[in-house]
């Protein structure tokens, strides 16, 4: 992608006197965005995982890593898959999933590749802001998306430690690492902080994070305690999307001390700094004046060893100046700048002495008296100490209607009992088929995994439902 010269004069003149080295060209990575608040790349594979905050949808969009450079996303040519303008970019991808718009929005995620959450290997987890449902997508960002059952309050965004670790920001005022217990997810606050948004750590590093706090301070935290490495409150304008709105740091932090900060100051503008040594020094300025909202805000290292930012489109409703497409503008992109940092080393190969998935033995009555169980229920028994995750599906007719999942542990002995409910929907439509003399059934789904991450077979049963 070449460099973007007339851009960037203009940036020289925005950007506060700095020593040279200082300065950054952008290059434009991605393109076609409307607000690309959280976004990820799989610390894996590379692969793109974007969450755009929609005009009439919400999207999740993923990305292989082969085809992110020059991708096009389209807005405003698309929000979702809905038409907008009636233009067809080029190289575009339409997202992998979406919802409608409102105030329930999209706060990108990661795929998972926690050591402490098996359950979720290889799925996409995202938020969504007004009710705090953390969701799970499939491999890719595929749906159908499931709720986790999990909620943190104004979830702000999602971060990794040194390796791979997942943590969720709350505007509520909590950094949450997440875990997983009987194959649900779970929260566990690291202590309280004023309005977090972003978190950060060097590769391989467990034990240090920095906390972005949307005021403007950054914060390090140890399982000791915090100390302030930042305060440019007086700097960041906050208020509505502004504020200080990420972290980042570097691969080379265990040498350089270098940590990058993305935030809206008083003017409104974009601001990127490097911070060593508790020297600030401007690395980038976009005008942003326009507009209070759609600033973008995600600031990240990728595989590469660049430093990558997520910009919006400016704010004005719609974007009629075009900037998302426009590829002259560094609006509604995300943005790659060299900053000299090499690629972090790849992590270890996971080692896995046991790959062999546990077996199940699994009773299910074939007549339940489902209406009065309020569900359908499962013996099971394990061949080893294993989490189960059971699912069902009402079928009446040609209607299929999803039960409560239901999870739980089992061992060799004793058998476990697990029940799918019925929801209130699902138990009202039996009650009246079951009245007109209709022959419901239930049919159940089960998987087992092992400490080691070893899943059983999908295993599925009948139940016919009785009176």
């Amino acid at each position: 992608m070449p460099y973007l010269a007339v851009a960037f004069l203009t940036l020289l003149l925005l950007v506060p006197a700095a020593p040279a080295a200082a300065q950054a060209q952008p290059e434009v990575f991605a393109s076609g965005m409307r607000n690309p608040y959280r976004w990820s790349f799989d610390r894996q594979t590379g692969d793109l995982y974007v969450g755009d905050v929609g005009g009439t949808n919400e999207e999740v969009t993923f990305v292989p890593a082969a085809q992110a450079r020059g991708a096009n996303l389209g807005w405003n040519c698309f929000s979702g898959t809905a038409i907008q303008s009636g233009c067809t970019p080029s190289n575009y991808f339409p997202p992998s999933y979406e919802y409608p718009s409102g105030p329930d929005v999209v706060i990108g995620g990661y795929l998972v590749r926690d050591p402490a959450l098996p359950s979720f290997a290889g799925r996409y987890l995202f938020g969504r802001f007004d009710s705090g449902n953390i969701i799970s997508l499939g491999p890719n960002a595929a749906p159908p998306a499931v709720d986790t059952n999990l909620d943190v309050a104004n979830v702000s965004g999602f971060g990794e430690d040194g390796a791979g670790h997942l943590y969720a920001t709350s505007l509520a005022g909590q950094v949450y690492r997440l875990g997983e217990s009987a194959g649900a997810l779970t929260k566990t606050s690291i202590g309280p902080f004023t309005q977090p948004v972003s978190v950060s750590a060097a590769p391989g590093v467990t034990d240090e994070l920095f906390v972005a706090e949307k005021a403007g301070r950054l914060i390090r935290w140890t399982p000791s305690g915090t100390n302030e490495v930042l305060d440019i409150r007086s700097l960041v304008q906050d208020g509505g999307e502004q504020g200080l709105l990420s972290v980042a740091v570097a691969p080379d932090y265990a040498a350089t001390g270098r940590i990058f900060i993305f935030y809206v100051d008083n003017g409104g503008d974009l601001q990127v700094e490097e911070l060593r040594g508790g020297v600030r020094t401007p690395l980038l300025t976009i005008q942003h004046d326009q507009a209070d909202n759609h600033n973008g805000g995600q600031l990240l290292f990728g595989p590469d060893g660049a430093l990558y930012l997520s910009t919006g489109d400016g704010g004005t409703q719609g974007d009629p100046e075009g900037d998302a497409q426009n590829p002259s503008s560094l609006l509604g992109k995300i943005l790659r700048i060299d900053v000299g940092a090499s690629p972090p080393a790849p992590p270890p190969p996971a080692v896995n002495p046991d790959q062999t998935a546990p077996i199940v033995t699994l009773r299910v009555p074939r007549r339940q008296r489902v209406l009065r169980l309020r569900g359908a229920v499962v013996y099971v028994r394990c061949s080893e100490a294993c989490s189960l995750q059971v699912a069902g599906t009402l079928r009446i007719g040609a209607r299929r209607l999803l039960l409560r999942r239901a999870v739980g542990n089992a061992r060799p002995t004793p058998r476990t009992r697990l029940k799918v409910r019925l929801r209130k929907r699902s138990a009202r439509l039996l009650r009246r088929a079951l009245a007109k003399g209709r022959r419901p059934r239930v049919e159940v789904r089960l998987r087992a995994r092992d400490a080691a991450g070893n899943r059983s077979a999908l295993m599925r049963r009948s139940v016919r439902v009785r009176r």
